[in-house]
């Protein structure tokens, strides 16, 4: 079967208004696309002709260029989706990368805010909206998606707790919030002079988008003076670190941050392993 390159590269198009549709980010469409249009250019010739054995000596060249296994997992994922796409929409006969496994990663360390770094955070926090944005994302350990989807009715102030409605996985739970993101919480429906549902309003007074909240946090961190990317879901591994350290139960640190499997919070485990080791280096090195 002879592909012209018109061709290809309307495959290319949709798959990408498929992934689209499907939710995929604009930065991550942006790396499918640069990726697939050079993986595709690699090869001139139709992706019906690709063999997987071929796929595999292209994976080893990225990775004799320097690609890390991380990397290569990465390509590997994006292959899999397109000839999957092309497979189900039976513009090939047979899915070439079928057999091809993707590298054992070994589980990444979460990486958090030290308590002085986080009253650094706070510092940097002198708008009301920003300091809301902070205590309630680190007091939470909320999503960042999961945040922006809060309304009023969702936050229960005398019990000082929020529940989220369809979480990840369409779970719903109940978390703790802290004093202080309560109270701010509270000061900020009292300034309100509007009758909109949402906790998060941006300025156009509308909800408040994940973005923007990724870009403010991201901001003070800079403001702070802090030299790590400061993000949402680092404030999460913050709370989720700082919780283990204070000796809380990790099965009830996997029921506030609503991890499905414990073994995904265990992972925090490990980050407490290394401050054990730390301690203990100092007095037997």
């Amino acid at each position: 079967m002879v592909v012209e390159p018109q061709s290809q590269t309307t495959w290319l198009l949709e798959f990408l208004q498929a992934k689209r549709l499907e939710g995929c980010r604009p930065k991550s469409l942006k790396a499918y696309e640069r990726f697939l249009t050079r993986f595709l250019w690699y090869f001139k010739k139709s992706p019906s002709e690709i063999a997987t054995s071929e796929i595999r000596m292209f994976l080893m060249s990225e990775e004799s260029h320097g690609n890390k296994t991380t990397t290569i997992a990465t390509k590997i994922a994006i292959l899999r989706s397109y000839f999957g796409w092309l497979s189900n929409e039976e513009y090939i006969i047979k899915d070439p990368t079928k057999r091809i496994v993707r590298p054992n990663l070994p589980p990444s360390i979460p990486k958090y805010l030290t308590h002085d770094e986080l009253e650094a955070l706070r510092d940097a926090a002198t708008s009301p909206i920003d300091e809301l944005l902070v205590e309630t994302l680190y007091s939470s350990g909320l999503r960042v998606s999961e945040l922006a989807s809060l309304d009023w009715e969702d936050v229960s102030f005398p019990e000082k707790r929020v529940t989220v409605r369809e979480g990840k996985g369409g779970k719903s739970r109940t978390v703790p919030l802290s004093t202080r993101a309560t109270r701010l919480l509270s000061k900020c429906k009292e300034d309100r002079r509007d009758d909109k549902t949402w906790v998060f309003m941006s300025r156009q007074r509308n909800r408040m988008s994940k973005e923007t909240v990724e870009r403010r946090i991201r901001t003070l961190g800079a403001k702070a003076g802090i030299e790590k990317k400061v993000t949402p879901h680092r404030l999460r591994h913050s709370l989720a670190t700082h919780l283990l350290e204070a000796g809380m139960p990790i099965d009830q640190i996997q029921q506030i941050l609503g991890h499905s499997s414990l073994d995904t919070t265990q992972i925090y485990a490990r980050t407490q392993m290394q401050n054990v080791e730390q301690f203990y280096r100092r007095v037997l090195p």
